[in-house]
């Protein structure tokens, strides 16, 4: 069975029409409603002028205006740019200025910010949801009116652009990640192998479905199955154990492993019943075997682990329904072929440490407007992760950490690079070094090291402050260490590793 895009909830609609396919913000949309209504609001965006390949950005959280948009580019043709909302406009204005998106879907409560940063003046179409609009721009409502003109094709190729996905990296400058159809397509299809979802289940979704994780190991199998997706804006302890209680009774969970660390500890957790669970998912980044086994306790259920990245998607899962090894990151993905090697790219034998290296069948196309980045990552058709790992003696695979800067708190990239770069703009800042320090819960924090000039003291509640003005609250460093002089290495370059290792040792003389 293949999962044809512009199709994807044809059989849902057709089948059952009036089932549930979609619960947000009180209000439950069937799967006729979606179907006819991304239908409308595709035709709606050709009959303005918005044309197959044409890049659509959206900021917004969990909702179903969100779903909608998704499905009508998917029926449009037009091409996916989905922003996180937990960015700044500073950080937002590369990434719609480098996509060329014509059209930007925004939530009301960031529309003036984005004018403030000159973001909408970007685009040739503004679309607000929620509240009050603007007088000179467009309800999101508008869209779901049916136009007097507007013709659609359902004749797409499996290479054309779908997905535009803006990732931190280890450089200054966000990462975006393409997907074509076909890799979106083959996603869907291979993951639901592996993970036999079905039109009974119902998920619920707290993750951002504008990432990679909620958006392809949640939202878009489920909706191709015809399942219910319940959705919570964004992650709060308290909200999540209040969906939980309230039906329908959820049966697939996902969420980080930090989010996942405060859900165990809630009072209320004791309310919820977890007999019609059927899978808890876990990925992100490293789930603590404590998690797992007060999971185990409290809900009587595994937690499942799964492994996977922006750039290649879900390339290996614990066994849904079958034998886990804690501490793995499971099995290889179908379709997806998981190597280990060494720095020479020769394959290594289990029991072994080197690099992860992919090839997917539903992996990126590459980097957009990035030649070299692309030639540098994929190679002889297999990408290189930048992580490190190690298969057991079963076939399992054990992630051993990365081998670049990337810190990532709580499931969350940060660039290094992109903290320092702001830490930087202060008037009062010479230099900064910016390193993760490990976290039982998050994985990492941050912590940053910084230069000022000669005579000034400031408070590192201050620079934190000024910081949290320009990044999102997740990227800005925990813990603020003054230092007269950063220490180098050889090559004249911050000698990051001494910084790192100071900060675990908590030993800050330098």
């Amino acid at each position: 069975m293949t999962y044809a895009l512009h199709k994807l909830i044809a059989k849902p609609s057709s089948n059952k029409p009036s089932s549930p396919l979609l619960k947000s913000q009180g209000q439950t949309w069937s799967a006729e409603d979606l179907e006819k209504q991304s239908t409308i609001m595709a035709r709606s965006l050709a009959s303005v002028g918005v044309e197959v390949m044409d890049r659509v950005a959206i900021l917004l959280t969990n909702r179903a205006e969100t779903v909608l948009t998704y499905l009508a580019c998917f029926k449009g043709g037009f091409v996916l740019v989905p922003l996180d909302y937990r960015h700044h406009g500073s950080q937002l204005k590369y990434a719609v200025s480098h996509s060329g998106a014509t059209v930007l879907i925004v939530h009301r409560d960031r529309y003036q910010e984005l004018d403030d940063e000159g973001i909408l003046s970007l685009v040739d179409r503004v679309y607000v949801v929620g509240g009050t609009t603007p007088t000179d721009k467009n309800a999101f409502e508008t869209l779901l009116s049916e136009p007097s003109q507007g013709t659609l094709t359902d004749r797409f190729d499996a290479d054309q652009l779908c997905m535009m996905i803006y990732t931190s990296g280890t450089t200054s400058r966000p990462k975006g990640v393409t997907f074509t159809r076909g890799g979106i397509e083959e996603g869907i299809h291979k993951y639901l192998a592996r993970v036999p979802l079905s039109y009974e289940d119902c998920a619920l979704i707290a993750a951002p479905i504008t990432r990679p994780m909620a958006l392809r190991s949640q939202l878009l199998p489920l909706l191709a199955v015809g399942g219910c997706s319940c959705l919570i804006e964004s992650f709060e302890c308290n909200h999540y154990i209040a969906a939980l209680i309230d039906p329908p009774q959820k049966t697939i969970l996902a969420l980080l492993p930090a989010a996942w660390s405060q859900v165990l500890r809630h009072p209320d957790l004791a309310r919820v019943d977890f007999r019609g669970l059927r899978l808890a998912l876990t990925g992100g980044d490293s789930t603590p075997i404590n998690v797992h086994r007060e999971f185990s306790r409290i809900t009587g259920h595994e937690l499942t682990e799964q492994y996977g990245s922006s750039e290649v998607g879900p390339i290996s899962i614990n066994p849904p329904f079958g034998r886990k090894k804690l501490g793995s990151v499971g099995l290889p993905m179908y379709g997806a072929q998981v190597m280990i090697v060494d720095d020479n790219d020769v394959d290594l034998p289990s029991g072994e440490t080197g690099k992860i290296v992919i090839r997917s069948q539903y992996a990126m196309d590459g980097y957009w407007n990035d030649t070299a980045l692309t030639r540098k990552t994929i190679f002889n058709g297999t990408i290189r992760t930048g992580d490190l790992g190690r298969f057991d003696e079963d076939g399992y695979l054990w992630f051993m950490g990365r081998n670049r800067d990337l810190i990532i708190r709580g499931g969350s990239n940060i660039s290094p690079f992109e903290v320092e770069s702001t830490i930087k703009t202060h008037e009062d800042v010479v230099d900064a070094c910016v390193v993760g320090v490990s976290h039982p819960e998050l994985g990492q924090t941050v912590e940053a090291f910084v230069q000022l000039n000669p005579g000034v003291i400031i408070a590192p509640e201050a620079l934190q402050s000024y910081l949290s003005s320009r990044l999102a609250a997740y990227m800005v460093p925990e813990r603020i260490h003054w230092i007269d002089e950063l220490p180098l290495k050889g090559a004249g370059k911050i000698d990051r590793d001494k910084l790192q290792l100071r900060a675990e040792t908590q030993v800050y003389d330098l």
